[in-house]
């Protein structure tokens, strides 16, 4: 009996372990990766594609866009205050229509396909390595937690989701419709910044591998850098929208 007792003690601190590390790494999950990606950048020297390099760049884009497609899919059909950009934990109501059907964390599976089209694009498979491996272990946490959190927070309406829909593998099986109709002003209010950031990271990948590639030059570099100045100019612009010229309060 003792030894059961040990047993399930050793098992809660294990858990409770796991839970804390879980609630820093969701406080910090907006900005934990760019460590990450600097060392991907300034650690790992690109691999040379040859007469490949258009082509993983593009694609490297692609599939970056197509994980701002998933967040942006998420965002417009999110019910109100169900994750915000708050560091703590947070949810007044349950996502569990459209892609929230498919997995219950479609924002974190679009930051995995955003990060790794950047570091594809970088062409580096060691960066994709290290990137991945944190991604991993990351998320890992990140997910304990929250599913923790909506598990006290909603009772058997989360545990019935919990048990009926995958972590991030998609189960099209389960899909069912949105609740609510597609908001284009709450995608473009929440998601300037992500979309700015990872176009940013981006184009420092395609420039940085070819300053790498090329010996220290670089071509065209204002072809580069004019997505980001116009993402950038749109993003000071529609953040003063939102501070002074909208009342409407938006969540994800």
């Amino acid at each position: 009996m003792d030894n059961e007792k040990l047993e399930d003690s050793h098992g809660n601190n294990r858990k409770g372990l796991k839970l804390r590390i879980g609630d820093q790494c969701f406080r910090f999950r907006a900005i934990s990766v760019v460590p990450i990606i600097l060392i991907c950048f300034f650690v790992f020297n690109p691999d040379d594609p040859g007469r490949f390099n258009t082509l993983i760049s593009i694609s490297g884009f692609a599939i970056a866009l197509f994980g701002g497609l998933i967040r942006m899919t998420s965002v417009g059909f999110s019910k109100p205050v169900t994750s915000g950009r708050e560091n703590y934990l947070k949810a007044d109501n349950l996502n569990t229509g459209g892609l929230y059907s498919l997995i219950k964390n479609p924002l974190y599976v679009g930051n995995f396909f955003i990060y790794n089209g950047v570091i594809i694009a970088y062409t580096s498979i060691n960066a994709l390595i290290l990137l991945n491996i944190f991604f991993a272990l990351n998320y890992y946490f990140i997910i304990l937690s929250e599913e923790n959190f909506l598990k006290k927070e909603f009772g058997k309406e989360y545990i019935d989701y919990f048990e009926n829909v995958p972590k991030v593998i998609p189960n099209f099986k389960n899909y069912k419709k949105n609740e609510g109709k597609f908001s284009l002003l709450k995608v473009i209010l929440r998601e300037k910044n992500t979309t700015f950031y990872w176009i940013l990271l981006y184009v420092v990948s395609l420039l940085l591998k070819q300053y790498k590639l090329n010996e220290g030059t670089i071509d065209n570099f204002w072809y580069h850098a004019m997505p980001v100045i116009v993402m950038l100019v749109l993003n000071i612009g529609l953040t003063i929208y939102k501070k002074y010229f909208t009342s409407v309060k938006v969540y994800t």
